[in-house]
């Protein structure tokens, strides 16, 4: 019995650690070009993944998907002092789970489409402020530097 509890427990931390790379590949976006970024190591934060995909209609609201599912950002959130800031449910979610964890441990990795207009993006980044997160990461292509003279 003793070997089967540990094979099982084994199989819960495996599904649990590859869950996390799952995460950064659950929405197809089209990463914008940088030349000067650099691959980071995301393992030593807990992080959130949020995608912003292009608007399904011309000039609609880009849609924010967070582990596969959508956020409301475009209503206002209020702060426990009564003050209101954008955000909505994103910015509850957020602050949800900053509760849960230590300070500075929660990492923001944000995945935005390349057609994503950028207040969309801003907008993301107010909610996730105002939930009082400081670690941001943006991903984008890494395009090698031409070598050629």
């Amino acid at each position: 019995m003793t070997p089967m509890i540990d094979i099982i427990f084994n199989l819960v931390i495996f599904f649990m650690l590859i869950s996390q790379f799952q995460q950064l590949e659950i929405e197809d976006v089209v990463l914008p070009i940088a030349e000067a970024a650099k691959v980071m190591d995301y393992s030593e934060y807990r992080n959130i993944v949020i995608n912003i995909l292009e608007p399904e209609t011309p000039g609609g609201v880009a849609r924010v998907v967070v582990m596969g599912h959508d956020m409301d950002v475009m209503r206002p959130y209020t702060r426990p002092d009564g003050s209101q800031t954008v955000g909505g449910e994103l910015t509850e979610k957020l602050v949800d789970m900053t509760s849960r964890v230590e300070r500075g441990q929660l990492n923001i990795i944000l995945r935005a489409d390349a057609e994503v207009p950028y207040e969309d993006v801003a907008r993301v980044m107010l909610a996730a402020g105002a939930a009082g997160i400081e670690g941001w990461w943006v991903t984008a292509e890494v395009r090698e530097k031409d070598k050629t003279p």
